[in-house]
């Protein structure tokens, strides 16, 4: 099915609003299943009251989020529909534990310090894959908006951002589409290419930071940032505590971290999760790094990703 056909159909369905609600509810019970997780908007997003300006990051704000998402894959690597239906039956969908087995297959025995980047480089098209088709990074922070405004006193359009380790940076996307300056940085190899590509397919034009060593900590500006998002960055790092320790001096008094260990170290065992990041993070002395430079802010349901330093 083509997007023209798609499109007609999600409007005439539109159309009849009864029709639309029952499609909704039938393909809510379902969207965790592969097919269905790339025909409808999240629930987390669809139940949002930021979900228009969510729809207006996609290149077509009509489509599902995932359909969109699948286009910009297919753009950027020049991939046929065909050959990424054949990839997936391959591999699994991207959202599928056989996917997930089969890229992490690339970091088996690859974590020493002289193989990881080299690994991240040899995995970079199912990397993207699984970060833009399994799940999407937006629903993590548009809880905390309402917050971090009120809290700042500030718009959304004077902050400074740092996206660190920014994966395909859906939430840099998010905050640039507010009017913030934005900075993505992460290793310098084709998905980062591509979270450049989708930036500027936006109009949009973000400042950045290329990481060339895993084990080189990027020397960053002082007392620069208003929020840092590290999501899904500290378990990947061989000396979270030393990152933890840079991001802080980077960030403004007052200023927003939005951690999504929650400060804690609970992950899986797969090999990029690495034992030396866990070591030093579930020690004594990380966390009291923590709690003496932040507070940590609970703004109800549950989340606990946001950190604000301490003054």
């Amino acid at each position: 099915m083509n997007d023209i056909i798609r499109d007609k159909i999600s409007k005439f369905i539109r159309k009849y609003p009864l029709l639309y609600n029952i499609i909704k509810l039938v393909c809510k019970k379902l969207y965790y299943l592969p097919l269905f997780h790339i025909i409808l908007d999240p629930p987390t997003i669809i139940k949002s009251k930021w979900k228009s300006k969510i729809k207006d990051t996609q290149i077509n704000r009509f489509k599902p989020l995932f359909l969109d998402r699948q286009s910009e894959i297919r753009g950027f690597f020049s991939i046929s529909s065909f050959n990424l239906i054949k990839h997936y039956l391959k591999y699994g969908f991207p959202n599928t534990n056989k996917f997930k087995n089969h890229y992490i297959e690339y970091f088996e025995g690859n974590t020493k310090p002289n193989k990881l980047k080299k690994a991240y480089d040899n995995t970079t098209f199912n990397y993207t894959l699984r970060l833009m088709l399994a799940y999407e990074r937006y629903s993590m922070m548009i809880d905390y908006l309402d917050f971090i405004i009120k809290d700042s006193d500030k718009k959304l359009n004077n902050f400074k951002i740092l996206d660190y380790g920014c994966g395909v940076s859906d939430i840099g996307l998010l905050f640039d589409s507010f009017g913030s300056e934005v900075t993505i940085c992460d290793l310098d190899n084709l998905k980062f290419d591509f979270t450049v590509w989708r930036f500027r397919k936006r109009g949009f034009n973000p400042k950045i930071i290329k990481v060339d060593d895993t084990e080189v900590y990027p020397n960053l500006p002082e007392l620069e940032y208003d929020l840092i998002i590290a999501t899904e960055i500290f378990e990947h790092v061989r000396n979270p505590l030393k990152l933890l320790k840079n991001l802080t001096k980077s960030l403004k008094s007052g200023g927003y971290l939005f951690d999504s260990m929650g400060g804690e170290f609970i992950r899986d065992n797969r090999p990029h999760h690495l034992k030396e990041a866990f070591e030093i993070g579930q020690s004594d002395k990380y966390k009291k790094y923590y709690n003496k430079n932040y507070i940590h802010i609970f703004v109800g349901k549950g989340l606990n990703y946001l950190f604000k330093k301490k003054y």
